[in-house]
């Protein structure tokens, strides 16, 4: 089939005369320099854990070298190795990671796909509080081999090869992360093109059935659906492609389809278990994001990596922060030119269309182009699918294959290189011309302007350098050891480009170990509901169980539950965050919620609180009542603030006001002295006072006031914050706040247009509902008072014993029922004294069986529907792999007849 075997006999050949001596040396580098990728962190005292940046549960972490993020999506923390991390330890102390009973009132684990449970045995590295780490470095390893061996079997030099598959390494998904699970699937990518490129031949179909089943089984286990399917469609292309060009088009097409099926038998439980959470969701409904795409500005960072600052960067301009989370990965001009070229080479011109096309399709659907957008969208699922975001690692394949065959030309390119250099060209142009900041578009200050020139100038300057220097050694030297060197300059180029997130790493600090500590000693199998501190899902990955969620698909009857009856905020994230801190909801809201839902809180079983110092839990409202903050206005001792306005309707729903909190920087704790405040309404004024040393850094400091005072809508509201006393300033942070009705002035006289202070108004209602049981520098926690145990009984027949998770002893009088506060949805199963029972709906949310008079000894028990038949599916496929292999090896060994 002239593809070239990849073994460490073939002839030397003009392009890899070393390595074709040397072939030990190829899986050296392509495990090692992942590794010395990765170097720069270390040698920084950096860290990319996601642990000390989103799980709200760590102190002392300092500071990055770069401002920014060192991946794209917080979720890589929230669900990846939050959740992955749950799935791990249920693998390794021998349970199947069915369901999460740590986040809202439970929930399932390996339905929910993202964490990738059923993702062995890479899903095990998520075991160690550093595994997320090692996990990319695994997975970068696997991608390089895979695509090695891909470009092998695509008749390439063993150098060629070997640059691509590095290239592949460290190309712009794994450099930007935008979700953890994307990068478990990239992989499989270059796997499957593998066993599609092994169909062809007779002497390798069997080896195709083993590669294709494995790389769609992984693909789908690897946690990322919308990328498995992407990646799908660039796998459909290049089938279809070899199918017409097959001479033995039904064996090619026939083993391609056994492979697939048996990979999608591999994967049966995985696939059971998310359609069977799916139905019970809104998924697709809240999903639907087949017209969105990505502004052709966002071109310009496809182009000129990190044009825009680092990961993350969006100095409060909307565009750019859709820009910067839109991007899922990067070509880079220098790579480009080379990916002109190898569309251009003579050699298997059928897969350069094939690419092409693949290329033209994923610009056309990421930048709205309307027919080609349109045509996409006619796709099964693809409406459902952030096709702008998730599909760089398919065009990022198709771009390295289309390098590497560039870098197997026998000579350097002509006027390849030049039409090449040419489109490299018109790219950065084009690019400087999308990223200008002094265009209207932008609408930068000039403080902001020169920050974004710099990024520009920096990082198209380093594309320019780029593409100079590997052209001189592209041009310059004619042997094939200066097309090598060429070669490891762009490998070299990828790596540098790799390592700018890494400088927004944090220097690590330490997991608050006795806040942890009193929740799991004191909470048991009741839950507690942050406002702040423990990010959802982080309750699972310290196995503490906790209301709020971070959860896609997410069920109906839980979703519908909490909008109705815990926080009706949430219904702005469809369900899918049930956490207030996260835009647009707001603190206070769900503070407020709490008190009037405190009932049903109860109901769960949520028996603490949890929130930042300073957040009080009685009826409060913020004016104002967003997160706008802009800037800070230093007040040294002697200093004062004075707010005028005239009160806001919202008064009408509070009390009188026996605490303000004032929201204030103390600079990193520093703060000294005595912050006093006078509030005056209708000529009634109430005065207080507090110590900053009690002050919590960039928070709303309360300090209590007396007497109570009414504020009615409408009053002209005096607010005048002054630092009595203290050796050290504290700040005040300025929200936006122009208008006629309201002024804020200095001590000094001078006026500060345009701007207020934020403040937060305390009835000091229902305190009795809570008591204050533990508070740190991070986090505050407060005990619900007659919160639900998580097992009850309607009646007092029985008396409950042995109380764990899963199981529990009811010795009854008589007929009674028992409560068990966790989600009912189908898949949990009963049994009393090892007979099965009927689990019910109770409140249409948790569990209830009916107890029957005597000893009953209930156990429970979740595995999702059919899941029983999926894992027949699973083991007969791989019977069937099994007997695929061994008779390939048995065919292989078995002399040929004279």
């Amino acid at each position: 089939m002239g593809t070239k075997p990849l073994t460490a006999t073939d002839p030397p050949s003009a392009s890899s005369s070393v390595l074709d001596r040397r072939p030990w040396i190829i899986p050296v580098l392509l495990v090692l320099l992942p590794l010395i990728g990765h170097l720069p962190s270390v040698i920084l005292g950096l860290s990319s854990n996601p642990i000390w940046t989103v799980s709200g549960a760590v102190l002392g972490v300092g500071q990055p070298w770069l401002a920014g993020s060192q991946f794209g999506d917080p979720n890589v923390g929230w669900t990846n190795q939050a959740l992955g991390h749950l799935a791990a330890q249920d693998w390794l102390h021998g349970r199947i990671p069915w369901w999460n009973p740590y986040s809202g009132i439970g929930l399932p684990l390996a339905g929910e796909m993202q964490p990738a449970a059923m993702f062995l045995p890479f899903a095990l590295l998520l075991g160690f509080q550093d595994g997320i780490v090692w996990l990319e470095i695994t997975l970068q390893i696997f991608a390089g081999l895979m695509t090695f061996c891909l470009l092998r079997r695509l008749d390439l030099g063993r150098v060629s090869a070997l640059i691509g598959a590095l290239l592949f390494e460290f190309n712009g998904t794994f450099t930007s992360v935008p979700g953890e699970t994307i990068l478990n699937v990239l992989p499989f990518l270059p796997m499957l093109l593998l066993g599609i490129e092994y169909a062809r031949d007779a002497a390798t179909r069997r080896r195709a059935v083993v590669v294709i089943a494995l790389a769609i089984g992984g693909s789908l286990l690897a946690g990322f659906p919308e990328a498995a399917y992407i990646d799908g469609l660039l796998a459909l292309l290049w089938t279809i492609c070899r199918f017409i060009g097959n001479a033995e088009r039904l064996k090619f097409a026939l083993i391609v389809a056994i492979g697939g099926i048996l990979g999608l038998m591999l994967a049966a439980p995985q696939i059971v278990a998310f359609f069977d959470f799916t139905i019970l969701t809104n998924v697709f409904q809240s999903h639907t994001l087949g017209g969105v795409t990505l502004d052709p500005r966002g071109a310009a960072q496809v182009i000129i990596p990190f044009v825009y600052g680092p990961l993350g960067t969006s100095l409060g301009n909307n565009l750019l922060l859709t820009i910067s989370g839109g991007t899922g990965g990067y070509i880079g001009a220098a790579a480009l030119l080379f990916a002109i070229m190898g569309a251009l080479t003579g050699r298997d011109r059928s897969i350069a269309v094939i690419l092409v096309l693949w290329l033209v399709l994923s610009a056309g659907k990421t930048f709205g182009i309307p027919p080609i957008m349109y045509a996409m969208n006619l796709l099964p699922f693809m409406k459902d699918t952030e096709f702008f975001r998730y599909s760089s690692p398919a065009w990022e394949l198709a771009v390295v294959i289309l390098i590497a065959r560039a870098l197997d030309l026998s000579d350097h390119g002509g006027w390849r290189y030049r039409i090449g250099l040419a489109g490299a060209v018109v790219a950065l142009v084009a690019s400087f011309a999308l990223a200008w900041p002094w265009a209207a578009v932008w609408h930068w200050s000039d403080a902001n302007r020169a920050i974004m020139a710099r990024w520009l100038w920096r990082e198209g300057g380093f594309q320019i350098a780029a593409i100079i220097l590997i052209s001189l050694l592209w041009l310059r030297f004619r042997s094939p050891s200066g097309r090598a060197m060429a070669g490891g300059a762009l490998v070299a180029y990828a790596m540098a480009m790799f390592a700018v997130p890494q400088l927004s790493g944090v220097r690590p600090g330490r997991v608050d170990v006795p806040a942890i500590d009193y929740l799991k000693t004191h909470s048991g199998l009741d839950r507690f509901y942050t406002v702040g501190p423990i990010q959802p899902n982080y309750s699972a990955y310290f196995s503490i169980p906790n209301v709020n969620h971070n959860y896609l698909p997410v069920s109906l009857n839980w979703t519908a539950y909490i909008e109705k009856s815990l926080f009706p905020s949430a219904a702005s994230q469809n369900g899918g965050i049930f956490w207030a801190p996260f835009p647009p909801m707001q603190i206070t809201t769900a503070m407020n919620d709490v008190q009037r839902y405190i009932k049903n809180y109860r109901f769960l079983g949520v028996r603490y609180i949890v929130a930042s110092p300073g957040v009080q839990l009685t009826s409060t409202i913020s004016i104002p009542d967003n997160r706008a903050r802009q800037s800070v206005v230093e007040l040294g001792q002697g200093q004062s603030l004075t707010l005028s306005r005239i009160a806001p309707a919202v008064f009408s729903k509070l009390g009188p006001i026996s605490e303000i909190g004032i929201f204030q920087g103390n600079y990193g704790n520093t703060a000294t002295g005595i912050l006093s405040v006078s509030v005056c309404a209708r000529n009634l004024c109430s005065t207080g006072s507090a110590n900053l040393d009690s002050s919590a850094d960039n928070s709303a400091f309360h300090i209590n006031i007396s007497p109570p005072l009414t504020i009615n809508p409408g009053d002209r509201l005096s607010v005048t914050i002054n630092h009595a006393t203290g050796s050290h300033p504290d700040a005040i942070w300025l929200w936006p706040g122009a208008g006629p009705d309201q002024s804020l002035k200095t001590s000094s006289g001078q006026t500060l247009k345009g701007q207020t202070v934020q403040l937060v108004f305390n009835t000091g209602s229902n305190r009795h509902a809570f008591t204050h049981v533990y508070a740190d520098q991070l986090m505050d926690i407060w005990r619900v008072r007659h919160a639900d145990n998580f097992y009850t009984t309607n009646g007092s027949a029985c008396t409950l014993r042995v109380m764990r998770l899963n199981s529990v002893i009811a010795q009854c009088s008589g007929p009674d029922a028992l409560v068990r506060r966790e989600l009912f949805m189908p898949g949990w199963h009963a049994t009393i004294n090892g007979a099965p029972v009927m689990i019910t709906p109770d409140h249409d949310i948790v569990q209830k069986i009916s107890l029957k008079p005597g000893e009953n000894r209930i156990r429970f028990h979740f595995a999702p529907p059919f899941s029983q038949l999926a894992w027949l599916v699973f083991w007969l496929s791989v019977a069937a792999l099994l007997a695929v292999q061994f008779s390939a090896v048995y065919q292989k060994r078995r002399p040929s007849r004279a």
